[in-house]
């Protein structure tokens, strides 16, 4: 059995039959397939939502079954539950966690939210049950925290530095005793490396090869932008204030009042999209902005992010969304404020700009250089559907499988900067 104990919620419907958030949904199917038989059935426990229907996390809802698909859901606690309601439960969680772990042949689990810490404790049970343990951390919590208590109050930023001095040292510990470790981006990777003895930088994605643009499609794409036609912009994923996707809004409106003939549609919804759609309305600027809401994680979303120019990311927290290579797989140029994660990706991809994070007018200034030099932009669109060919999930989980592996047959090999 491979296990995986994690804080992402799921919808109970009936017996062996649950719901997820389409994107996690795929992401479960991609790593059952990647092992095959070779560990039976997936199972996932989590805290489950309440009864009902509707989206999850805004998307449209995936349906697993147990016996269909071969990925089971067991109800490790209730996403109503704060702090106090988990610890009050601390002893079942711990006990569920113990049965699963000794059934297990792989726990896959990683360091969350330290105030309902599941996979932490499922991760020791491991670790006591001589379980070969596969231990992520997909992105830098740390630099995330503090970007985001950045301008608060001196309280906030206390408290936000115990958690933070209190996290790192879980996660030291977790990394020194897992069988592999992912660690997500430099950042992370530098921070936790040295204490571990089996580590992977990587690229998560869950992008088919069979969704990446065709050659043809890029070529039509690549020529319209050298004519000079409209620069599209999208913006993909939750709507939340520290996203700042209105920084991208004030860009994109201040580049068209330079003369730049640029849009930009935004994909998703979340509790910012009230304040975003009172700006858009306040900048006159419903011709340029278009709110498409959420999209179900799949073949058709990706189709659709291929008819754009440029993905937009003004987030001004550190973040390692999946979200960028699956624009690049639609030949998306990426357009971002410089963070740990967005600088690494375009080093290495060259695939779009880095601009002043905070900073509104620069993602003007990039939005007309690149209209004023349409080559420039041209070639980013080509090398970003490059970089989305060569991360595809199938390489991605196969690497990601072939690591387990190794580790599991004890045989892993020394700590390392690859990534898939």
């Amino acid at each position: 059995m491979y296990l995986v104990v994690i804080s992402v919620s799921f919808r109970p419907i009936s017996h062996g039959v649950a719901e997820v958030a389409s994107d996690w949904g795929r992401s479960l199917i991609l790593l059952r397939d990647s092992f095959g038989d070779r560990f039976g059935e997936l199972v996932v426990a989590a805290p489950a939502l309440p009864p009902g229907d509707g989206p999850i996390k805004e998307q449209q809802p995936m349906r697993l079954h147990a016996v269909a698909d071969g990925i089971r859901f067991v109800k490790l606690g209730d996403t109503r539950w704060r702090a106090r309601h988990f610890w009050r439960h601390y002893f079942q969680v711990r006990r569920i966690c113990n049965r699963l772990v000794r059934q297990a042949d792989i726990l896959h689990a990683g360091t969350g939210n330290l105030y309902q810490p599941f996979g932490h404790i499922a991760f020791k049970a491991a670790c006591r049950a001589g379980t070969t343990t596969v231990f992520v951390q997909d992105g830098d919590v740390i630099g995330r925290l503090n970007d985001l208590a950045r301008g608060r109050s001196l309280g906030h930023r206390l408290k936000t530095g115990i958690y933070c001095w209190v996290f790192q040292r879980i996660v030291r510990r977790a990394v020194a005793r897992a069988s592999l470790c992912l660690l997500k981006g430099h950042a992370v990777h530098a921070r936790y490396v040295r204490f571990a003895r089996n580590a992977r930088d990587f690229y998560d994605t869950s992008h088919s090869t069979d969704s990446v643009i065709s050659p043809a499609s890029l070529e039509h794409k690549c020529a319209r932008i050298r004519s000079g036609g409209p620069i599209r912009c999208l913006s993909l994923g939750r709507l939340c204030d520290f996203k700042c996707v209105d920084h991208s809004i004030r860009a994109v409106v201040e580049a068209v009042r330079q003369g730049v003939p640029v849009s930009l549609d935004i994909i998703g919804d979340g509790p910012d999209e009230p304040r975003l759609r009172k700006l858009v309305t306040e900048l006159e600027a419903s011709n340029l902005v278009q709110f498409l809401g959420p999209r179900s994680y799949g073949p058709e979303l990706l189709r659709q992010i291929a008819d754009y120019d440029v993905l937009m990311f003004t987030s001004l927290a550190d973040e390692t969304p999946r979200s960028i290579f699956d624009g690049f797989a639609g030949g998306c140029a990426l357009l971002a404020y410089s963070l740990p994660y967005t600088e690494q990706v375009i080093d290495e991809t060259g695939a779009g700009y880095c601009a002043m994070r905070g900073d509104p007018s620069a993602i003007t200034t990039a939005l007309i250089e690149w209209h004023d030099k349409r080559n420039s932009l041209a070639d980013c669109v080509s090398r970003a559907a490059r970089a989305g060919g060569e991360h595809c999930a199938e390489q991605w989980y196969a690497r990601r499988a072939e690591w387990t592996l190794e580790a599991h047959n004890g045989n892993p090999t020394t700590v390392t900067e690859d990534r898939a």
